[in-house]
């Protein structure tokens, strides 16, 4: 597990471990959801794996959410990546804010899973059928991560590509 532990870059401890620490922490203290760890090492992959959860739906659904509400703007890619070859504190002040988008993200959905707690109990339906919901959900979620990263590494290799061409 220490492994583990030491693979992590700072960017996945930032956007993936502290927001899942925080979930889960969160769920079993406002909300009296109790996490069933047998070790450190189950709750540490489980804590990371809800943080990486948070952090697609972050990506996903609330941050287009908060731009096309224009609640926050972004420079273009191709900019962001210029200048943070110029500078490498925009490196890490991405990830912080990528941190705290992940909490936010941790945040609406302590809420959402209120709703879902309430709902289980008046809906027989969702109380039935709520751990295939919960894998349908998951398959949507990292399928569309997916198209995401793979539309993300082809403009990075466009970019690239486009600032190794020598000017005629």
């Amino acid at each position: 597990m220490s492994n583990f532990i030491e693979k992590l870059g700072s960017y996945q401890i930032m956007t993936n471990l502290l927001p899942g620490v925080f979930f889960g922490m969160t769920l079993n203290l406002l909300l009296g959801i109790p996490m069933p760890f047998e070790n450190t090492g189950e709750r540490i992959m489980v804590y990371y794996f809800m943080g990486f959860v948070v952090n697609r739906i972050s990506s996903l659904i609330v941050k287009p959410l908060l731009k096309k509400c224009k609640f926050i703007s972004e420079t273009s890619y191709s900019n962001y990546t210029r200048a943070a070859k110029v500078d490498s504190k925009i490196d890490v002040l991405s990830e912080a804010n990528n941190y705290f988008r992940a909490l936010l993200t941790s945040s609406i959905l302590l809420i959402v899973v209120s709703i879902i707690r309430i709902s289980l109990w008046k809906i027989e339906w969702v109380s039935s059928n709520w751990k295939w919901m919960s894998m349908i959900f998951l398959v949507i979620l990292f399928l569309f991560s997916y198209k995401k990263q793979t539309k993300f590494i082809s403009k990075y290799v466009e970019i690239t590509n486009e600032q190794q061409t020598p000017e005629a």
